[in-house]
């Protein structure tokens, strides 16, 4: 027989899981906060080590000139360190203090972003979701395949097919844990709306966009080994031109999102940074061609180019229906 004392005692035991799981699916949710934030830190760092050129600071990886911690003063080197990295291509370079701890600090904040990453794997297990479970573990591994990316980077020579890459898995692990930090967050309303496909067509037209960007940086590294820098606009192949015609999709398709969701353009925040991000991209574009490709300028563009992928991820996240973890 089933007394009260029982039924109370079953309830509490209940209440109890349930405060739990709402801590854990909070914490889950902060993790992932931080994780977008920490990502999105490791793209600029990792924007600023290609504005400065400093990919090769340090020839090898995991460990920079054979050491956890990077030398500081050539004297910390061995005499014949060129020797050692000449298959590196250090028989042409010099050891250059501010490049190799520049490189070395992106290193350390991707090192941090998997471990926050992986954090996010552990906390997932008490939760008691299997879907957060699962998705996790899955963006774990592209952590860890996109820090094996960045070894055949560097064993590479810095080869622009594979930084390409390189950064394509970093929005993809970048919009993984966006998704995670959606799905998760207390107060999960959102837009239906018959006109989210405009979303996609705005997302995918960005994707593309970034991607000739990626390949008019290939060329311009290539070309920089030849050809002055005054020079190189007249240079470029004619992908050059494909990227400068998608800027004009970028912008219509934009623009027309941002017409279909006018009713919520004092609502979400994304529709004013997607204004201001395209029109700062188009200045950015303007001033690199017409001031020699300055690198402040590249970083500058990528970094909004990153932007406005976010913001438009973010939207995409609030207008569509997706999988929503109950809160208890």
């Amino acid at each position: 027989m089933i007394t009260k004392a029982k039924v109370v005692a079953h309830q509490r035991v209940n209440n109890v899981i349930k405060r739990n799981n709402l801590h854990y699916l909070w914490l889950y949710n902060t993790l992932c906060k931080i994780a977008i934030y920490s990502i999105c830190l490791v793209i600029c760092a990792g924007g600023f080590v290609r504005m400065t050129g400093s990919g090769m600071g340090c020839p090898d990886w995991p460990k920079c000139f054979g050491e956890w911690i990077p030398p500081t003063h050539i004297s910390d080197l061995p005499q014949n360190y060129k020797d050692i990295y000449a298959e590196r291509g250090y028989d042409q370079l010099d050891f250059n203090v501010f490049n190799t701890w520049t490189e070395y600090i992106n290193r350390l904040l991707g090192f941090i972003a998997g471990l926050i990453c992986i954090a996010v794997l552990f906390v997932s297990f008490f939760t008691r979701k299997k879907l957060l479970i699962v998705l996790s573990f899955f963006l774990v591994f592209l952590m860890g395949f996109q820090a094996w990316m960045g070894a055949l980077v560097v064993y590479s020579l810095l080869a622009p097919f594979k930084i390409s890459i390189h950064m394509l898995i970093a929005l993809l692990i970048l919009s993984m844990v966006f998704f995670l930090y959606r799905i998760t967050r207390k107060n999960n309303n959102y837009h239906q709306s018959f006109y989210s496909k405009w979303i996609w067509f705005a997302l995918i037209i960005s994707l593309i966009q970034i991607i000739f960007g990626t390949q008019v940086r290939e060329e311009v590294d290539a070309l920089l080994l030849y050809v002055d820098r005054s020079n190189i606009i007249a240079q470029i192949p004619v992908v050059f031109e494909f990227h400068r015609t998608i800027a004009w999709l970028v912008f219509i398709s934009n623009t027309w999102l941002i017409y279909y969701y006018r009713h919520l353009f004092n609502i979400d925040i994304e529709f004013k940074v997607i204004v201001f991000t395209i029109l700062a991209l188009f200045s950015t574009g303007i001033l690199m061609t017409y001031h020699e490709l300055i690198g402040i300028y590249q970083l500058l563009h990528l970094l909004l180019g990153v932007s406005l992928f976010i913001c438009q991820i973010s939207i995409l996240m609030k207008n569509s229906t997706r999988p929503i973890v109950d809160f208890p």
